[in-house]
């Protein structure tokens, strides 16, 4: 059964036919070069392709073959990328008025659902992971504490880490049933996890969360944006969600997006043990190679997932290092380099690491030191929704309330959230940040904040 690929086969096959339907370039033909040939699969709704707002043909068969390879009751393509399946599962599942637990540590994109869903949200501080010093852990015990406080209707986890740290789901899930609430998860990097039982973490889906989403680009063999939502044991109060997906997705879904979700689906399903032999061997060739250039590597619950450092350098500093050597890490902090492996298959190729990192012009007095910001380790935050805001300059924002998050990215974490109160570690803190990608902060490099009034 998971050997079809509906979607694909049904692209292919219409491949050939001449277009007097959008979009405009016409299969590609009005498309010059190497695109071309892909473009003739870039198609909308005609006959035979489905609907992803109504499937009932292909389309419907692959979300289908999704939920059976995730063991769910049902899953969804997502074209619009975990960012939506998070918008989603969210205003599908609160009301207005609602108070939501969420961690600290999530996506930007959890942040938007809540603020939109104009809920109550508690933020949970999450403990650090002690070789890392990443934002990780959850305890039960802060949990439960959070959940005594008032009804809460979900609790909203991000799992595994961006790093590739997992933790104790199972007890967080078993608390979260003592109160009756909801669980969400934000398992954008763990996908692949259902490639093998042994080699990789359990997925929330087998850990019983309420809903899952998936971004399948990260460590699928899919296109940017495309991801998946599940919904493994189906029940009414997630029944809204289908609803917000055909509000919140595009009219004109991208079947290259959901041609590669198939694909990604069917790669996963089909992973086999020689496969995992594969990805063994080349990750223990990129291990060795990291180790011979005298870097400190951490290995994460997540194999696809390496750390690595160097004393007397920064996280930023290496991340250049590395790619001035054609390497193009996942994302670096003030102290670490994360690389994202490929999941590779046996008989496949991945450029085996040869080039030697180059320390001669290595400025090894670089600190290191960040300013740390001591988060209370319940936070409550009211919906702010419509509150008058201004921009006023950093120094004079202290003890007043941020009108806009602002973001490293990646990873995508916010360090001041909407609605919390602006400290000094914030305004320390958001002069290093500027010196680097983030989001939000509309005005930063000009020294302002957006406050309420």
């Amino acid at each position: 059964m998971q050997k079809r690929m509906p979607i694909v086969e049904s692209l292919q096959h219409h491949v050939g036919n001449t277009s007097l339907h959008v979009p405009g370039h016409k299969n590609g033909v009005l498309f010059p070069g190497k695109y071309r040939e892909v473009l003739q699969h870039d198609l909308t709704e005609v006959s035979g392709l489905d609907d992803l707002h109504h499937p009932e043909g292909a389309i419907l068969e692959a979300e289908q073959l999704l939920a059976a390879c995730y063991n769910a009751d049902y899953s969804y393509l997502l074209v619009n990328g975990s960012t939506v399946g998070n918008l989603a599962m969210i205003l599908g599942t609160c009301k207005r008025g609602d108070t939501v637990i969420v961690t600290r540590d999530c996506h930007k994109s959890v942040m938007h659902a809540l603020d939109l869903a104009g809920v109550h949200a508690i933020y949970l501080a999450t403990q650090k992971e002690v070789q890392t010093g990443t934002a990780n852990v959850i305890t039960g015990a802060l949990l439960r504490e959070a959940l005594r406080l008032e009804p809460v209707r979900a609790v909203i986890f991000t799992y595994p880490s961006y790093y590739g740290f997992d933790y104790d789901l199972v007890s967080c899930i078993a608390v979260c049933r003592e109160f009756g609430t909801l669980v969400l998860v934000d398992e954008a990097h763990g996908a692949h996890f259902q490639a093998n039982a042994s080699l990789f973490p359990k997925s929330a889906i087998e850990l019983g969360a309420d809903v899952v989403v998936h971004s399948a680009h990260k460590t699928l063999p899919a296109l940017t944006m495309g991801s998946y939502l599940h919904i493994p044991k189906w029940h009414e109060e997630l029944a809204e969600i289908p609803r917000y997906l055909q509000i919140l997705q595009s009219s004109s879904p991208s079947y290259l997006i959901m041609a590669s979700l198939d694909y990604a689906r069917h790669y996963v399903a089909n992973y086999s043990a020689q496969d995992i032999e594969a990805f063994q061997a080349m990750r223990t060739d990129w291990l060795q190679w990291l180790h011979q250039n005298k870097l400190t590597v951490i290995t994460p619950a997540d194999p696809l997932k390496i750390i690595v450092r160097k004393t007397g350098l920064s996280g930023f500093t290496l991340q250049k290092i590395f790619e001035q050597a054609g390497y193009f890490p996942e994302l670096a902090d003030a102290t670490n380099v994360l690389l994202t492996l490929p999941l590779i298959k046996n008989g496949m190729t991945f450029p085996a690491p040869t080039t030697s990192l180059n320390w001669e012009n290595s400025h090894f007095d670089e600190p290191k030191t960040t300013h740390t910001i001591e988060i209370p380790p319940i936070t409550r935050i009211p919906a702010t929704n419509n509150r008058p805001s201004r921009f006023e300059a950093l120094e004079f924002t202290v003890g007043k309330t941020a009108a806009e998050m602002v973001i490293p990215y990646p990873p995508g974490i916010p360090i001041l959230l909407i609605g919390e109160q602006i400290t000094e570690q914030h305004i320390e803190t958001l002069q290093s940040v500027k010196q680097h990608h983030y989001q939000g902060g509309e005005k930063l490099h000009e020294n302002k904040l957006k406050i309420f009034i």
